[in-house]
């Protein structure tokens, strides 16, 4: 019971003694002095205490953490470099399917018979029924890249 009464009037000076007071005055040499006691004859500045903070500080970023947070900065403006290039190229492409596809059906629409190139290098004419194919093959590129 003694040792509980103890420890609870130990606790209670110490805690008083955090919460003390703080002063800051100017002493005769002109110096600046801080204690919890002002002296007696000497206009003192009553000094808060700043409040503890809620949690510890976070420590700064090691370089080393920096130097793989820029890289994969790096890494990822990059990345987006390399897709607006490739959207572009696409982009590209499909314009020229597009003028393909409109001259392939403008050449098809003259009518007559049309000389073709074979895969071997020779020229054919088309017959009416491989023309119209052709023909509706052309309009149906120009429905999927002329958008």
């Amino acid at each position: 019971m003694r040792l509980a009464t103890l420890i609870s009037i130990f606790l209670a000076l110490t805690t008083t003694t955090a919460g003390a007071a703080m002063y800051k005055w100017t002493d005769a040499d002109g110096t600046t002095q801080y204690g919890q006691y002002p002296p007696a004859g000497v206009q003192a500045e009553h000094i808060k205490a700043n409040p503890k903070p809620a949690s510890p500080p976070q420590a700064a970023p090691s370089l080393q953490q920096r130097l793989e947070e820029l890289e994969q900065q790096q890494q990822k403006q990059a990345e987006k470099a390399n897709e607006a290039a490739t959207e572009k190229q696409n982009a590209e492409t499909i314009k020229k399917n597009c003028e393909i596809a409109k001259k392939n059906l403008a050449g098809l629409q003259l009518g007559g018979h049309r000389l073709t190139r074979l895969p071997d290098g020779s020229y054919t004419r088309l017959s009416e029924e491989e023309r119209l194919s052709r023909v509706a093959e052309a309009e149906n590129q120009i429905k999927e890249y002329c958008q």
